[in-house]
């Protein structure tokens, strides 16, 4: 190459770099460095109560006004005609009005006869003999229901028994104030019966004594006021069993009023000797 081409090359160059330099410095002169960022300052805050805010009524939502109804459309025929009566379709009532009544006449229900229940003739009740000594005497309930032979002792032992007892204690009656049980006494007949009836609702054979059979008798004189309540109780025999004993005092405590004297009767108290006899599975009172 020649001297010539190397200095052109060269002066290319040195004017290059020149025009580099002036826009570098261009630059840094037009846009100057920007400016460290400083941290924002803290801000105060107050803090303040806020006052209570009243509610407000919300307001009301007027109506919106209803559209005005469409005024009806009248239809006219193509053409006037003139009728001379006009009259509507009757209604059913109107017809169910002229039609003629019908009269309902009941229907009477025969009633069905019912089959009569023929019932069995009853057997002749046989009549009541009359009753023998010592037959008439109590029994008080138990348990067991036996045979009616084992229950009862013969009517001819209890009238043996009976004779005897009313043979020991005859003096007392012949006093005039005291009386044997006698159902059939003239005077004292009925308030005698309402007694045995008492005595039966509450006299019962002791169970204990049953199982072992234990028997004897419990003669007593029972003391009546004019009301017909028992005001004494006098023992006088034991019947050698404590629970039999104990049991005719439990009846007769428990015995109610058994109703006024006969009118006949002018005596403040009645004294009755009456004997509690256990045998045989079953008690009599005489």
């Amino acid at each position: 190459m020649s001297d010539r081409y190397i200095e052109k090359n060269l002066l290319y160059l040195l004017l290059i770099s020149l025009l580099f330099h002036i826009a570098v410095y261009l630059v840094f002169t037009t846009f100057p460095p920007g400016q460290p960022k400083t941290p924002p300052e803290p801000t105060m805050v107050d803090l303040t109560d806020l006052p209570e805010l009243t509610p407000q009524p919300l307001p009301r939502e007027k109506p919106e006004p209803l559209p005005q109804a469409q005024a009806e459309v009248k239809r006219y025929a193509e053409r006037r005609q003139r009728v001379a009566k006009e009259m509507a379709p009757k209604g059913r009532d109107e017809v169910d009005r002229m039609l003629p009544k019908r009269s309902i006449v009941p229907q009477m229900s025969r009633p069905v006869p019912t089959p009569r229940q023929v019932s069995p003739p009853q057997a002749a009740q046989p009549a009541r003999e009359p009753v023998a000594p010592g037959a008439g005497i109590f029994r008080p309930k138990s348990a067991q229901v036996p045979d009616r032979a084992k229950l009862f002792p013969s009517a001819t032992r209890m009238a043996r028994l009976e004779e005897s007892y009313r043979e020991k204690y005859r003096s007392e009656v012949e006093e005039g104030d005291t009386r044997f049980l006698n159902t059939d006494d003239i005077l004292f007949g009925s308030f005698l019966r309402r007694l045995e009836t008492g005595i039966y609702g509450v006299w019962h054979y002791p169970q204990a004594a049953l199982l072992r059979g234990i028997e004897g008798t419990t003669p007593v004189r029972i003391t009546f006021n004019r009301r017909g309540e028992i005001i004494r109780v006098d023992m006088l025999e034991s019947s050698g069993s404590k629970i039999l004993d104990d049991e005719v005092l439990r009846t007769l405590n428990a015995l109610g009023p058994v109703g006024s004297f006969p009118k006949g009767y002018t005596g403040d108290t009645f004294k009755l000797i009456a004997f509690f006899h256990y045998g045989s599975g079953s008690g009599r009172l005489r």
